[in-house]
């Protein structure tokens, strides 16, 4: 076989693979924003609907909680809703965009990563990873949800790729590349800035100990970190200015500071077995990767996924709240995982068929029967038929007025709100009285609307005392929409004056 001959070979392999992962994320497309971690994606969706509904203003994303005010949100960089909101303007308003532009962006990353591994391993291991990256449970699952966190990571391997082909090559163009890449990755989620260990490591390990005086390294970390820290301080300034946040800065809540979570068992418990192990690698997976990090031999150049594991590892201890609560956090181990597991199993059949290889192909039959389980476990809970706030979102759609300001009992959840297509106020059953609603009301709020847990005290309470004093809209199996516009029943309207409650 000639050399071309082996050339297209290995570009069919490579691009197979990319069309069976395209295909695979097709499926259910057009799903309705519910399910697991539907209320990320319904804060990204909303951001691209207000984008297309109320203009193109890059700089001051909007949600739909903000309640009488315009929802302007301190967050992440903006630029994935963006990016979806112009597609809107051409293809009109369709969830399966935003899946789409997931999708598409896990095939960039994919095929980054395999261009990399090629690179410092080789063609066989190079696919083996790609497939990994591509085909794990969690990954084919997450990168075709309406969330950045897809953009992300084909921006988090990108930096790291070309950054690696400016130390090899000295061409301009991977370096303006990587650092674009970089300074992407930390706009869409600022902890990326762990992908500096690997990078450092790079650094070194072509230009050695004293890679630290050289002004194209100080260019580089300039280039990264003024667009990082120029949005984060609009960003800031927009919850200064009566906006609403993330909570990207609030130590010792989501982010950081939560050492004393560190410190216990149950963190990594729940990171590195429950989620990692479980639920993204496949108990037989994270049994392999583990040999693929302690028992395979690697090289100087493969040394780069060290460090970019150690990089992780610090990403889970200083984001420890985000990775205990949120599992698609664990995203950013994946790409390292998948080259430990290429690693590892190549190395298994290396010999042929014997007792170890057979093996092997045990563990590959486990990881792929557990792997459509956990799939299509995750995919079953987007079904509408079976979700009570589809089918209240479709109640509330008919019989409230398009534009009218709604108090939804989702406790904290934007599920619902964005489902609805209504702006307003999030409310949890406890709070729910009516000082909160003459409140709500008196801000311009026309409607009480969610679903009754009828397992909930709480939530069972609230039920009957808005059946009791305010006129029902609907109130049918547990669906719940009540008028505020009215005085409750029971008071006259000089209480509400008392109140200060509009007439």
């Amino acid at each position: 076989m000639t050399w071309r001959r082996r050339i297209r070979a290995r570009s069919l392999h490579i691009w197979t693979l990319l069309v069976l992962a395209a295909l695979a994320r097709l499926y259910r497309i057009g799903s309705p924003l519910i399910g697991v971690h539907s209320w990320r994606q319904a804060d990204t969706a909303a951001m691209a609907r207000n984008y297309f509904e109320s203009g193109y203003h890059l700089f001051f994303p909007q949600v739909d909680w903000g309640g009488a005010g315009p929802g302007f949100v301190e967050s992440e960089f903006p630029i994935v809703p963006f990016l979806v909101a112009l597609l809107y303007r051409i293809l009109g308003m369709h969830e399966w965009i935003g899946r789409a532009v997931a999708a598409l962006c896990s095939l960039i990353a994919g095929y980054a990563l395999f261009h990399l591994v090629r690179k410092t391993s080789g063609e066989r291991i190079a696919l083996w990873t790609a497939a990994f990256y591509l085909f794990l449970p969690l990954s084919l699952f997450y990168s075709r949800a309406f969330m950045p966190d897809s953009a992300m990571m084909a921006a988090s391997i990108l930096a790291v790729v070309w950054f690696f082909e400016w130390t090899q090559t000295g061409k301009p163009g991977y370096w303006v590349g990587s650092a674009i890449a970089f300074a992407l990755a930390c706009l869409l989620k600022l902890p990326c800035l762990y992908l500096g260990l690997p990078i450092l490591y790079m650094a070194w390990n072509r230009f050695g100990p004293a890679f630290w005086r050289l002004g194209a390294l100080w260019a580089y970390a300039l280039v990264v970190i003024a667009p990082v820290g120029a949005w984060y301080l609009h960003a800031h300034q927009i919850l200064l200015h009566g906006g609403l946040t993330f909570g990207i800065w609030e130590y010792g809540s989501d982010k950081w500071g939560n050492w004393d979570l560190v410190a216990s068992g149950r963190f990594w418990n729940a990171v590195l077995l429950r989620s990692v192990a479980e639920r993204w690698l496949t108990w037989p997976g994270f049994a392999v990767a583990l040999v693929g990090i302690l028992a395979v031999p690697r090289t100087a150049a493969e040394r780069i996924f060290d460090f970019w594991l150690v990089a992780i590892l610090v990403f889970f201890i200083v984001v420890a709240k985000g990775n205990y609560v949120h599992e698609y956090y664990q995203w950013a181990l994946l790409p390292v995982a998948s080259f430990y597991l290429a690693k590892a199993f190549v190395y298994g059949f290396r010999s042929g068929p014997n007792v170890r290889a057979m093996s092997f192909a045990g563990i590959l039959l486990a990881m792929l029967g557990l792997s459509i389980w956990r799939y299509s476990s995750y995919i079953a809970k987007e079904n509408p038929s079976s979700s009570s706030q589809c089918a209240l979102a479709t109640k509330v759609r008919e019989l409230t007025e398009r534009g009218a300001r709604v108090v939804v009992v989702d406790r904290g959840d934007p599920t619902m709100m964005y489902l609805c297509d209504r702006k307003g106020w999030h409310a949890s059953p406890q709070e729910v009285d009516e000082r909160f609603l003459s409140s709500r009301a008196r801000e311009g709020a026309k409607y009480v609307i969610g679903v009754v847990d009828r397992t909930d005290d709480a939530s069972v309470a609230m039920a009957h005392m808005l059946a009791d004093r305010y006129r029902g809209v609907l109130n049918q199996e547990g669906l719940i929409i009540y008028a505020l516009v009215e005085p409750p029943r029971g008071l006259t309207r000089s209480t509400l004056r008392r109140d200060g409650a509009r007439e």
